[in-house]
């Protein structure tokens, strides 16, 4: 071993000073930028994972930020399943998942894809994140994926305690078939009781969509705020001016 080995900065050395570069809002944009592009050509799981942390952030102007983050969605994509294991911490540890929820629609389809973004809701139910914001961002980043590993994965947060992420899984919900989820939208109708916005919500998307409160109907009749109706054959429907 040479003297140089102990004056060479180890890998784990440069990635930690590039990944603060990445993270910096402020100065040069070309410093972070270098700093980004330094990390994807060095390739490994733990550079691409730093990579990433420039999601984190937004800088000024908006242009340059979206700019930036375009860049860096290209490079994740162009690296396809290699970026997968980055892709599912980042999105079980952040905040900022919009960006990396594309990038995974990107490099995996089917059932692959729709298994990873299951095991990334389970392990927000099971670890709950500081803020709701993650969970009911990946719930809509999951918008046309039909998977019935999704629908039982996204029900769990039917009973979630923010408002925001109950109604991110009802409006997903309510985009697969009817059979898989409308007793499962109705049960969160009737627990809901001190939500207001969400009963209002499930009411108007059950309006919307035609679908019958069929089994649940003297439950919901006793509940159903002012404004609203059923028909004969159980449906919702809105009333008043």
């Amino acid at each position: 071993m040479d003297i140089l080995s102990f004056i060479r900065p180890s890998p784990e050395q440069k990635i930690r000073k590039l990944r603060k570069k990445v993270k910096e809002p402020h100065g040069d944009a070309s410093v972070r930028q270098n700093a980004s592009q330094r990390l994807f050509e060095m390739g490994t799981e733990p550079a691409i994972r730093a990579l990433m942390d420039r999601f984190t952030i937004s800088v000024s102007p908006s242009v340059q930020d979206d700019a930036e983050k375009q860049e860096v969605f290209t490079w994740l994509v162009s690296l396809g399943h290699e970026a997968v294991p980055p892709l599912l911490s980042f999105l079980k540890n952040e905040r900022a998942v919009y960006w990396p929820a594309r990038v995974l629609r990107e490099v995996l389809d089917g059932d692959e894809l729709a298994e990873r973004f299951g095991e990334i809701l389970q392990f927000h139910w099971e670890n709950p994140p500081a803020s709701a914001f993650p969970k009911a961002q990946i719930i809509r980043s999951m918008e046309g994926i039909v998977s019935e590993r999704l629908v039982e994965a996204v029900q769990l947060f039917l009973d979630d305690e923010d408002d925001d992420v109950r109604l991110a899984a009802i409006e997903y919900l309510l985009g697969q078939p009817e059979e898989a989820t409308r007793k499962s939208i109705i049960e969160c109708y009737l627990d809901s009781e001190d939500r207001p916005r969400v009963r209002v919500q499930i009411l108007d998307h059950l309006s919307d969509k035609g679908w019958s409160v069929r089994g649940y109907r003297p439950a919901v009749e006793e509940t159903i705020p002012e404004g609203y109706a059923l028909t004969r054959e159980g449906r919702v429907r809105k009333v008043g001016p």
